[in-house]
């Protein structure tokens, strides 16, 4: 279930076990987030008040009503386009590597760059720093495509066009906000 206004949102799926997972998405600044105790049982009433005029019946269901507490999650990401200079001896994968909004990539990124770091291991067994230049030539280039739609699907759900762009994902009608897509 998706709930996408710009800039805040609620997303909701079940799991196992008859358990509803909910995922509030809200754009606020750091300080916003720092400012609330989510130990303390008012901040749930405090990220719900975010979704003011709401059906009560979605917020008390999706927020309030919850078993658990609030868990505060920023998301934190690198530039587009991060690089870094060759240090002998380290190289970096997964997030390390190129920590970006989550899109659904994460771990098969991962996954796939350790698997390339390993064939670039095994093409030069004996020049260790060979093997760390050949897999980060080709991982800068490889990731940029999924830092562009792993920011594009935050702009979707969260950006000024939202819901709208993230009914034209599943239409397959114009995305991002200059209508282009992906």
């Amino acid at each position: 279930m998706y709930a996408l206004p710009p800039g805040k949102g609620i997303i909701a799926h079940r799991e196992a076990g008859n358990i509803l997972h909910t995922y509030v998405e809200l754009n606020r600044p750091a300080e916003w987030i720092a400012d609330i105790d989510f130990a303390d049982a008012a901040a749930t009433a405090r990220v719900a008040a975010e979704f003011d005029g709401w059906a009560p019946e979605l917020t008390a269901a999706l927020i309030t009503d919850g078993e658990t507490a609030p868990v505060a999650r920023v998301i934190h990401t690198l530039p587009d386009g991060h690089r870094w200079e060759r240090m002998p001896g380290v190289t970096l994968l997964g997030d390390a590597a190129h920590l970006m909004p989550p899109s659904g990539d994460g771990a098969n990124l991962a996954m796939f760059d350790g698997a390339e770091l390993g064939k670039a291991i095994a093409a030069h067994p004996d020049d260790f720093e060979a093997a760390l230049t050949a897999y980060e030539g080709a991982l800068f280039p490889r990731t940029e495509a999924f830092y562009a739609e792993a920011h594009e699907m935050l702009d979707l759900c969260l950006g000024d066009r939202a819901p709208f762009g993230f009914i034209d994902l599943f239409n397959g009608g114009p995305q991002g906000q200059d209508g282009a897509r992906g």
